[in-house]
């Protein structure tokens, strides 16, 4: 376990107020799930819930004071720690990341369709909440844009929705896991780079595919997003192994996340070639063996 895991794990009066109080900070947000995912992964998921209870009535202190949004960030607390928690301890229970990141996104698959059968009309929930959202903004609604763009967006919010609350979930599972880590850190490192969705989450794509094909869009579309989502982070697992098997120069990760910060247009290419990539080596495995690359 590492220092501050080590320093966490016996101040607990810290790590509450650490997985409350950054919560509410847009730069550090995430460090309140990887601290709620060491928890699990070094003490256990019951003592990672009664932090996350102790965090809650925190979190209501401070909005309280601040007047935030009570409804969203309470809501967006809930859905971190519990994803955070799940990964963690089966990170702790299995020691096996791959099987955690695999739950985590077949939880995440599982959540969107439902809410999709469940409350199907998504554009009529969002379009509404999104075009307030674009008011309050002052931006343009339609300004150079496909017709109906916004339209097509609310549709496809719990698909995004989803893809997003999934992906934070993933930083923050990843943060914990490094944190908690005891003497085999290279042991660790392989196996983030030797991140696998496997066969089963595969299929669920092909069941995306097959819920469009039937008739059902936005539950289908919204699975995909989920779905594309952690592809997307075994492509960049796959990229990270051949940079470190092929011993790229240092700034080569400057190439990769540059174009996340600079345009739009750059970021989505990249995330599809990244997802591209994370499928292929799902199916035919452009890491050739597991071996010692750390």
């Amino acid at each position: 376990m590492t220092r501050l895991a080590s320093w966490l794990s016996a101040n607990r009066r810290s790590r509450i107020f650490l997985i409350a109080g950054t919560l509410m900070l847009p730069l550090v947000n995430l460090l309140s799930g990887a601290v709620v995912a060491m928890t699990a992964a070094t003490l256990g998921w019951r003592t990672a819930f009664t932090d996350c209870l102790a965090g809650l009535g925190i979190l209501v202190l401070l909005l309280a004071l601040s007047g935030g949004p009570w409804d969203s960030a309470v809501l967006g607390a809930l859905t971190m720690w519990a994803g955070a928690l799940l990964g963690g301890h089966l990170l702790g229970r299995t020691g096996s990341f791959d099987l955690a990141v695999q739950v985590l996104v077949a939880v995440a698959v599982i959540a969107v369709f439902v809410i999709s059968l469940v409350l199907p009309d998504a554009r009529s929930y969002w379009l509404p909440i999104l075009e307030q959202l674009i008011r309050s903004a002052g931006l343009p609604q339609s300004e150079g844009l496909p017709e109906d763009w916004l339209g097509r967006v609310a549709a496809l919010m719990y698909g995004v929705i989803g893809a997003s609350v999934l992906m934070s979930v993933l930083i923050a599972l990843l943060l914990g896991g490094s944190l908690a880590v005891s003497g085999d850190r290279a042991g660790w490192r392989r196996q983030v780079l030797q991140l696998r969705l496997g066969q089963v989450l595969t299929g669920l794509a092909l069941l995306g595919l097959g819920a469009i094909g039937v008739g059902l869009k936005d539950a289908g579309a919204g699975v995909l997003l989920v779905l594309a989502t952690g592809f997307v982070a075994q492509g960049l697992a796959v990229v990270h192994w051949t940079a470190d098997h092929w011993a790229w120069p240092r700034f080569w990760s400057v190439v990769l996340y540059g174009p996340l910060m600079l345009s739009a247009s750059l970021a989505g290419l990249l995330l599809v070639g990244l997802m591209t990539a994370g499928i292929l080596d799902n199916l035919i495995s452009l890491r050739r063996s597991r071996t010692n690359v750390v």
